[in-house]
């Protein structure tokens, strides 16, 4: 029988159907091989020169900079910043309010469109930067040594950091040109706006309603149910866990958590910074193994905004959204009644992390007959 589960950090309501798991597919295959385990000369490779004559340096490292082509501008004229734990709980009103800009001024209309609450226009202020993980084209994170991996995670908490005079900072990678990466380089992005996006908008206000109400945070309360029967739980160490949400919308979906209340990454201890590479490392190694390929997927970290006084109802999180169903080949579609109605999934969250369990997550398989 068909069930509906909610996602208490968005108020949405998925569709599970075991029963269809089955179905015989004839549509569109894809390739998911190559980012990562190929070693290529691309432009965000170290000396590369690239599309705006920019000559990268020959790093060796992690590597940052200003994305080319960035989605957002900073604003001129900074704007005040209103605390979200006292703004509307309205999740419909897009917290593009932040900027202070009246969604009527007459400077954020476009061409003829008139000036009314059916027409709104706010400015979309920020910065956009992208960071490659490393020199090696050939090495995605799983490949990467535990050591490599605290490189990482410590730039993404000194980005947290040096952009907090940004309303929000989303630190996000797309992994693989199945999900629309651009570039097989293994780097991530790091935007930073001057508002609330709207996703994080949904989730400060469903947090915040849940702690006003049982006075603790709402993914802090969800993990504890969570390790008290361990079916969707994929991988545990002393600090983290990573598991298949109760509510997941895509095949294998991971939302990894902090096992101690912290709202921001740079907030992390250095002893949850070693442990949480070990924990990547090995959660990334079974979804390579899964189904012995470059596993793609959108991932992104989930922190509190800097416009709140009060965090606490706030945890710290990261969503990994992989499109993969059935095989390297066969992905989930997001399309129909999905995209019209209401999102559906065949595979149980339990199943998927069962499977997810059986998978080897200390030997990569491009790596099992390696001397």
């Amino acid at each position: 029988m068909a069930t509906q589960r909610r996602n208490p950090l968005t108020g949405e309501w998925i569709i599970v159907s075991p029963h269809r798991i089955s179905r015989p597919w004839g549509g569109e295959k894809s390739s998911s091989t190559g980012q990562g385990f190929t070693k290529v000369s691309t432009y965000l490779s170290p000396g590369a020169t690239r599309s705006n004559g920019a000559v990268n340096p020959d790093y060796t490292s992690t590597f940052v900079f200003p994305n080319d082509f960035s989605a957002l501008i900073p604003i001129q004229q900074p704007q005040q910043i209103q605390d979200s734990s006292a703004a509307s709980t309205d999740s419909s009103k897009n917290t593009g309010k932040n900027t202070g800009t009246s969604p009527t001024d007459s400077s954020t209309n476009t061409g003829s469109t008139p000036s009314s609450e059916l027409f709104q226009s706010l400015p979309a202020g920020g910065e956009c930067h992208v960071m490659c993980f490393s020199p090696h084209s050939d090495l995605s994170l799983p490949l990467m040594g535990e050591e490599e991996i605290q490189i990482v995670i410590r730039e993404w908490m000194r980005l947290s950091d040096q952009l907090k005079y940004n309303l929000y900072v989303q630190i996000f990678e797309n992994k693989g040109a199945m999900v629309g990466c651009s570039n097989s380089h293994p780097h991530c992005q790091i935007w930073s706006s001057s508002f609330m996006p709207y996703l994080i908008s949904l989730e400060d206000t469903n947090q915040r309603e849940y702690f006003a109400k049982h006075s603790s945070p709402l993914l802090v309360d969800y993990l504890e149910e969570e390790l008290k029967c361990k079916s969707r739980v994929v991988e545990e160490s002393s600090h983290w866990v990573a598991l298949v949400p109760y509510w997941a919308k895509w095949p294998f979906e991971l939302l990894v958590l902090p096992r101690r209340h912290v709202t921001k990454l740079r907030q992390l201890t250095e002893e949850e910074v070693v442990d949480l590479s070990g924990t990547m490392k090995r959660y990334l190694t079974r979804y390579d193994n899964l189904f012995e390929c470059s596993f793609p997927y959108s991932m992104g970290w989930h922190e509190a905004p800097n416009n709140t006084a009060d965090s606490s109802p706030w945890q710290l999180h990261a969503h990994y959204f992989p499109p993969l169903l059935r095989s390297a080949s066969v992905k989930k579609h997001i399309a129909g009644y999905e995209m019209l109605a209401q999102c559906q999934r065949d595979l149980t969250a339990e199943d998927a992390a069962r499977r997810l369990r059986e998978c080897d997550q200390h030997v990569h398989f491009t790596r099992r007959n390696a001397k």
